[in-house]
């Protein structure tokens, strides 16, 4: 057997983002629970086809982040007695010829300043980018662009 060439990349496992996403939903909700956040309606509207060649567990480490942000923002109060909050996430995916971008967007109320800088590091080492942008209609819409196919190179 031929020793193993530091150099020589390593190919990373295909991920689902849907399965992912349904997989630590759960979780969240139960972290949310106990931190006394309340639960909303959740829309996971993530294509089947769609997978990320990525590392599995920095990438349920950041949607894990997204979701609870995303429940904790869609709990706050909207700040308007008038009608009743509707608490809402929904997380969409579009393909793109590179990358894929998973969007959690979030019914609270609107963010005076939105930031997620606390993930760029776990975002980068995947080869990510995020972007946050407040939404007219309130709440927040967090985008996640990964790239389809990445190499990581072994450890020497």
């Amino acid at each position: 057997m031929k020793p193993t060439d530091s150099h020589d990349p390593m190919i990373l496992p295909m991920v689902p983002p849907r399965g992912l996403l349904e997989a630590i939903l759960d979780e969240v909700r139960a972290v949310c629970a106990e931190r006394g956040i309340a639960d909303c309606h959740v829309t996971i509207d993530v294509a089947d086809r769609h997978v990320l060649q990525v590392d599995p567990a920095t990438v349920r480490d950041i949607l894990a982040s997204l979701l609870l942000r995303a429940f904790e923002n869609a709990a706050r109060p909207s700040g308007s007695s008038d009608a009743p909050q509707v608490r809402e996430i929904v997380i969409t995916s579009v393909e793109h010829a590179a990358a894929i971008e998973l969007e959690v967007a979030d019914s609270g109320p609107p963010a005076d300043h939105v930031s997620d800088d606390s993930l760029a590091p776990l975002v980068a080492a995947v080869g990510g980018e995020l972007s946050v942008a407040a939404c007219p209609e309130g709440g927040r819409a967090v985008t996640l662009r990964l790239p389809h196919r990445r190499l990581r190179r072994r450890a020497a």
